[in-house]
Formats: C-alpha cells, structure tokens, sequence
C-alpha cells in the first residue's frame, strides 16, 4: 500500500491514523487531524518518531485567494478572519475544530508561526440539542510585537462568507476565498472585527487580482501529498505544521469556556 487517506468521521480518525502509522504508511488525514488536542498530539509524535509522512487537510493553505494574499503580505499587524455559512448536519464536531481551525492555520502562517494569546474568546449553540458542540465562536488573539487577530466564524447564517484581510501601516490586503480574488487597499484600518464595508469603505483599491491563474486546491493539496511521499519536500516540518492550530483551537475553546464560567460566578443571585 502507497498510502491513507483518512476522510472518516473524526472521532475515528485517531485509531486509523495509528494503525497506518504503525505500518509505516504515509497518512493524509482530513482535518482537524483528532476529536481532542491529546489525540492529535499522539499522532503527530508517532509519526515524527517513526519518520512517517504526515499531512492534515489544510486545504486553504492551497485555495488562490489565500496564497495570493499571503505572498503580497510585507509586515502585518492584524489579520482578520471571517467564515460564515449555514448548518450542515454532515459536520460532527463545533465549529471551531470543523471551521476556525483553517483561519487559526493562517493566520500563524502569516505571523511566522509564532505563539499566541489568546485574549478573548466568546462561543455560541442554538439550542438544537441535535448538534453538535458550538454554532458560533469569535477570539481575538495577541501575537509578539503588538500584532492582532480577530477571527470568527459561525454555521448559523443565511449568507456563505470567507473573507480574509491582513492589514499592514499604510493598506489593506483583502481576500475573497469563496470567489478567488485579491483586493488591496489603499490605507489601513485599526479596530475590532470590521466588516467588509469597514475594510473597503472610503479606501481607493490600488489594484485588484483575480486569482485564474492557480491550480484547484484540491488538485494542489494532492499533489503536496505525493510530493510528500516521494520525498521532494520536508515530511518533518509538514508533519510539525499541523499542531499549532490544533493547539490554538484548545486554547480559545478553553478560555470561551472560562469567561463563561466566570461570568455566571459573578452574576447577581436570582431573586426569588
């Protein structure tokens, strides 16, 4: 057997990817890579000490609008991330493994990786007790250097959205990356969760670039794998690059979690 691919649901991907692990198989595993933190570190450690290519299904690393942004970045001081869509009983997990983990793997791309904190984190459910885990998240991230990222995503809109906007001192870089394209603006904006007026409104765009010209990101993603497997790029450090989103999500589910517990401590006694 060349390889696996694992795209089952993901409370069954630790045991599969063990198993394939075990027999030295290169492994593709849709993400998020585990159902927990403590899972997917177990299979990323297997697979770094029995040197096993590994690859977690990050496929906006390879969408055009997100590749285009990220090569005209230059010095970035906040991203934004928005995703929006309607629920789909198909996922099985919330929406910050299912969904966020894609911009959380952005945006530590764009700031190199580094490790950040998390300064809020806020969840929400429906209440439709058939779901599962949450509807909605928004965090805001601290990065090394005064750099933010505000990113949130929810599976409780009528409108699809998948919007990406670095900005740096003196303009906007904006992706589309539902309809590839790039739009780059001529100043910069500077607050919380701004919406797509607020990063295009009263700003001339300095040029536009619809992104045609990049292979299907599927197709892309694929031909990573193989090149994975035939050894023509670093299995190592693409096996390295899957946890820290993974921890990121922990980490703003945690505190989520937190601020709500701490908000209901310190609300005022019910009178009865």
């Amino acid at each position: 057997m060349d390889a696996v691919v694992v795209a089952s649901s993901t409370d069954q991907h630790r045991e599969i990817a063990l198993n394939a692990l075990e027999a030295n198989i290169p492994l593709f595993v849709e993400k998020p890579l585990c159902a927990s933190l403590g899972e997917s570190r177990e299979v990323v450690e297997t697979a770094l000490r029995r040197g096993v290519p590994l690859m977690c299904g990050f496929v906006e690393r390879f969408n055009p609008a997100v590749v285009e942004a990220l090569s005209r970045a230059d010095a970035p001081s906040a991203v934004y991330a928005q995703r929006l869509s309607a629920y789909s009983p198909r996922m099985n997990a919330g929406v910050t493994w299912d969904v966020l983990v894609h911009d959380l793997d952005i945006t530590l791309r764009i700031f190199d990786g580094e490790t950040p904190k998390i300064v809020s984190a806020a969840i929400g459910r429906s209440g439709d007790e058939g779901r599962i885990g949450e509807d909605s998240v928004a965090a805001v991230l601290e990065f090394p250097g005064a750099r933010t990222a505000g990113l949130s995503a929810s599976r409780m809109s009528p409108r699809r959205v998948r919007q990406l906007a670095i900005c740096e001192k003196d303009r906007n870089i904006v992706a589309d990356l539902l309809n590839p394209s790039v739009a780059v603006y001529g100043r910069s904006y500077h607050g919380a969760f701004p919406s797509a007026d607020d990063l295009g409104d009263g700003r001339e765009i300095s040029e536009r670039i619809e992104c045609s010209d990049y292979p299907e990101p599927l197709a892309a993603q694929c031909d990573r794998f193989v090149d994975l497997i035939e050894g023509k790029c670093d299995a190592h450090a693409e096996t390295r690059s899957i946890l820290p989103s993974h921890e990121a999500v922990a980490a703003i589910l945690d505190c989520a979690e937190e601020s709500a517990d701490t908000s209901f401590r310190n609300s005022e006694p019910l009178s009865l």
